[in-house]
């Protein structure tokens, strides 16, 4: 078996992905109370730190897997794009000192894809470089969580450095494992645990051509008019209206939805509308939509806190996925995963 550290744990999906290959979480850390409390009920543990810049390197333990979804706000399109002038972008230095004092034998970490791109490749230069410089070898690719079993097309980048004494030159993600399945596959039909506002049946109404825009009893935002995008093929009356500050968009049922992202504000959040039942989407769906059981318990915290949480976290089919790749390529004769079967 081998062990990991779960930094930037969230509400544990990094944790819950690799438990599935066979390893041991050891350590947990996060800033978010919120989270806490999710980790809590489901993985049986507090964090074993808040602020990972108050990690002791001397007292931290060793692990063969440290990893960590560092925080993405720097660095994501709808951020301001800062990258390491960003202050969160600091979390990513302490990561790289706590793993050259430590030195596991794997670094694992996921970020926006927006990582490579940012600053013409300057900004993912740092990242490769620093976790060059205390030892690794580098892999990286960018995968979309709808070829993982999950009905969302969620495209992240996804890090491997593998301690350099280890042979691992050749290691290569695994970029598919499922065929794609429709967001229709995961709806539950008449959940209408989180029902739409009087207001969204207007909008509805609308969009489906019931009411013309005149008709509207209120004074309609520029934004709220039209809908921003429509899918191609798609019936509006059987659809998901995706929320976005720019505006609304048309989803298809028949395909994967694209990356699940709610803005929250003024103590809600700003949920997808499923058309057909006029309604949001309920709680399970969007769990379901993260490759996250639906067993998966949110009991501890409000609605809002819960669809926040879902939405900023990893999904944990992809990172099973990514452990059974370094698991299965890594030499035989280190002592990660040796003699353990991950099918």
């Amino acid at each position: 078996m081998f062990t990991f550290a779960d930094l930037c744990a969230g509400i544990g999906g990094f944790r819950i992905g690799l438990e599935q290959v066979g390893g041991t979480c050891i350590f947990s850390a996060d800033i978010d109370l919120q989270c806490e409390k999710t980790y809590l009920a489901n993985h049986k543990n507090s964090y074993d730190s808040y602020d990972i810049h108050d990690i002791n390197n001397n007292t931290f333990p060793y692990v063969d897997v440290m990893c960590a979804g560092f925080p993405c706000q720097p660095f994501s399109i709808a951020g301001k794009r800062n990258g390491f002038e960003d202050n969160r972008s600091n979390v990513f230095f302490k990561i790289i000192d706590l793993a050259k004092h430590i030195q596991p034998q794997v670094i694992f970490l996921e970020n926006v894809s927006n990582l490579l791109r940012l600053n013409k490749g300057a900004t993912f230069k740092v990242v490769f470089d620093q976790l060059t410089h205390i030892g690794y070898n580098v892999y990286y690719e960018i995968l979309d969580s709808s070829n993982f079993g999950i009905a969302q097309a969620r495209k992240r980048l996804y890090i491997v450095a593998i301690r350099a004494d280890i042979n691992s030159f050749g290691f290569q993600f695994t970029k598919k494992r499922t065929s794609k399945i429709p967001f229709s596959s995961i709806i539950v039909e008449g959940d209408n645990s989180i029902p739409i506002s009087e207001k969204w049946q207007t909008y509805i109404d609308l969009y489906t051509g019931k009411i013309l825009p005149s008709e509207v009893p209120f004074t309609l935002p520029k934004t709220r008019k039209k809908l921003e995008r429509i899918d191609h093929d798609i019936d509006l009356n059987n659809c998901v209206f995706q929320i976005r500050s720019s505006g609304i968009r048309a989803l298809s049922i028949s395909k994967p939805l694209p990356t699940f992202a709610v803005s929250v504000s003024g103590g809600g959040a700003m949920i997808p509308v499923y058309s057909k039942e006029r309604r949001h989407l309920s709680l399970l769906e969007m769990k379901r939509l993260m490759g996250y059981e639906d067993d998966f318990s949110f009991s501890s915290v409000s609605r809002t806190n819960a669809i926040k949480q879902l939405a900023n976290s990893v999904c944990p089919p992809v990172i099973q996925s990514i452990g059974k790749d370094f698991v299965n390529y890594i030499t035989p004769n280190t002592s990660l995963l040796k003699n353990t079967s991950i099918g």
